[in-house]
């Protein structure tokens, strides 16, 4: 009986030993990824011709560094338009600020000032982990407050999320109502229903009970308790208009996801869905449309 016990016990420290360097593994894919660095994504972004060396060069940026509530230095770009309108722009998980030049010309051409900033643990900012937008909100709000100071309280000012950066950008705009707009390209419904789908499709592996110790583990680490991102279940916190935007071969993160996400916002909203575009590269695919959606939707909410 005795050595039943004592087995019973080894087993059940073994497996929560695995459990837990499992856990600790898996939480560190989400909250302290391998980051892509600086320089690597300019280059990666000149490789795939989404913008030029030349226009780089000739855009008239500032850089400096912002102050974040949190603590740390966001560095941040900003290239001005000569107008009251501006647009923030937040780029994706494990990526830098470089990811949203070839956005800039679509704003450009409309009289957009942007402001482009590395998110927290990315770039050249600082921070020690990723949040998925549970501190990184409050980054965008120190952004909006810049802009507001440099540009007047009166002016217009909206905010593009890619990916992650979308996620961000609903969370912000569920806390500050400075903003006239939003536009989310590729966002998720809600980060464990997400992670649960990519440890199935990645690693053949059900959520239970890894993903809810990465959770656990995760939020012991300062990060966030992955039921904490869930910008489905703040939708009615918002009240700027939306664009959703997604691609239709997303398998990084399913058309579902925006499309419960339009559904369920009761807000001025538009959506759409780029045919053939996989995660994040609706851009690329049909940079017209793109254009049209986001100059249709504009003009729609009395913006330009």
């Amino acid at each position: 009986m005795k050595k039943r016990i004592i087995w019973l016990i080894i087993i059940v420290i073994v497996v929560i030993s695995v459990l837990f360097a499992a856990g600790y593994y898996f939480s560190s894919m989400v909250i302290t990824p391998n980051v892509w660095n600086y320089e690597e994504t300019y280059r990666n972004e000149l490789q795939y011709k989404r913008f030029t060396e030349h226009y780089y060069a000739n855009l008239p940026k500032e850089e400096f560094f912002i102050d974040s509530p949190n603590g740390y230095k966001l560095h941040a770009m900003y290239i001005p338009k000569g107008s009251n309108k501006t647009v923030i722009f937040i780029h994706g998980h494990t990526y830098t600020l470089m990811g949203d030049i070839k956005y800039l010309e679509i704003f450009r051409s409309l009289g957009f000032n942007a402001l482009l900033f590395d998110s927290r643990f990315h770039g050249k900012s600082g921070g020690s982990n990723t949040t998925f937008g549970k501190y990184e909100k409050y980054d965008v709000k120190a952004c909006v407050d810049w802009i507001s100071k440099k540009t007047g309280e009166n002016s217009i000012i909206g905010i593009h999320g890619e990916s992650m950066g979308s996620a961000i950008c609903l969370l912000y705009a569920a806390i500050d109502e400075k903003c006239s707009f939003f536009i989310v390209d590729g966002a998720m419904a809600d980060l464990h229903e997400l992670l649960a789908y990519r440890l199935k499709k990645d690693f053949g592996l059900p959520a239970f009970p890894l993903l809810h110790s990465a959770s656990l583990i995760s939020g012991l680490r300062g990060a966030m308790f992955f039921s904490e991102i869930s910008p489905v279940t703040i939708l009615n916190n918002i009240k700027a208009p939306i664009l959703f935007i997604h691609g239709g071969n997303d398998t990084d993160i399913p058309v579902e996801h925006a499309q419960r996400l339009y559904n369920r916002y009761t807000g001025i909203k538009r959506i759409w869905i780029c045919p053939g575009a996989t995660h994040s590269k609706s851009i690329v695919v049909n940079s017209e449309e793109y254009k049209k959606q986001v100059k249709e939707f504009l003009h729609a909410i009395g913006v330009i």
